[in-house]
């Protein structure tokens, strides 16, 4: 059964860099974005979010059970934007004046722009991070993390939070899948049918992660883990030319978006 979330062992030009590399652009791209609240730099940031999915050759639709909840949350957070925010040039009530009553719920351009600029924002911090969960060997990226000092047993950790990321996906599926073989279909709506949902999938994946967790700590026990402060590797990445040349890029990015906001260069927003 295929995950749809975790590392996918695929060749690409984003496979190959870097996995601090790879780290650092995450971090970035979302801080810019974050921090230059303009729908259009948004929308720059986002298609070369979309553009990268396609050189790592990683398939959107690979992500598509997600990528169904997560547009779903963004027009809801786009309508909900529009409604909230009253300041602007209104072009339309969405509720006209009858009689004594109305008009309400203006929709102005300030609230299009606003609500364009959040829903970027937020499908540019998602999708950035499933991409770099999807191109990013959890292995090496606990290697690269203890080169640079962080405590081995904290990058162990990371390594384990993002393997079982797929295995739990996996075991939902598998849970389901068992359920309707006995003509159970959790439904959403409601308190009884969640509770029932909660009854017949959630204790299932909960009891599965608590084995698996105690099956991992037999594991490392019996294999020593932690009885020497430093550890050998079989793999290390190596740092190339197109690490530095990409990370530079990134930090001219971010340089120039924090010079922006602090007025030193000309800024074209005003959301």
């Amino acid at each position: 059964m295929a995950s749809r979330i975790g590392f996918m062992d695929i060749k690409s030009p984003v496979h190959q860099l870097h996995p601090l590399t790879k780290l650092w652009i995450l971090l970035a791209l979302n801080t810019s974005v974050i921090l230059y609240p303009d729908w259009a730099f948004g929308m720059v940031i986002f298609l070369v979010v979309l553009l990268t999915f396609r050189l790592a050759r990683v398939s959107l639709a690979h992500l598509i059970r997600k990528l169904r909840f997560i547009l779903v949350f963004s027009v809801l957070l786009f309508v909900v934007q529009v409604l909230v925010t009253t300041n602007g040039n209104i072009f339309i009530y969405l509720i006209p004046r009858i009689g004594p009553f109305g008009p309400a719920f203006p929709v102005t351009d300030y609230g299009i722009t606003r609500g364009a600029s959040i829903v970027l924002r937020f499908l540019v911090i998602v999708l950035s991070s499933m991409l770099f969960v999807a191109t990013t060997d959890p292995t090496l990226l606990s290697y690269t993390l203890t080169d640079i000092g962080v405590p081995y047993r904290y990058a162990f950790g990371l390594v384990v939070a993002l393997s079982f990321l797929p295995l739990f996906d996996q075991e939902n599926e598998t849970v389901r899948m068992a359920q309707h073989s006995r003509g159970i279909y959790p439904e959403v709506g409601g308190i009884r049918k969640t509770l029932r949902t909660i009854r017949y999938t959630f204790f299932p994946l909960l009891v599965s992660a608590l084995t698996k967790a105690e099956f991992l700590s037999l594991s490392m026990d019996g294999r020593g883990f932690g009885y020497r402060e430093t550890r050998t590797y079989l793999r290390k990445p190596v740092w190339k030319l197109r690490d530095t040349t990409v990370s530079l890029l990134m930090l001219l990015l971010l340089v120039v978006v924090i010079l922006t906001i602090l007025g030193l260069l000309p800024q074209t927003w005003s959301v």
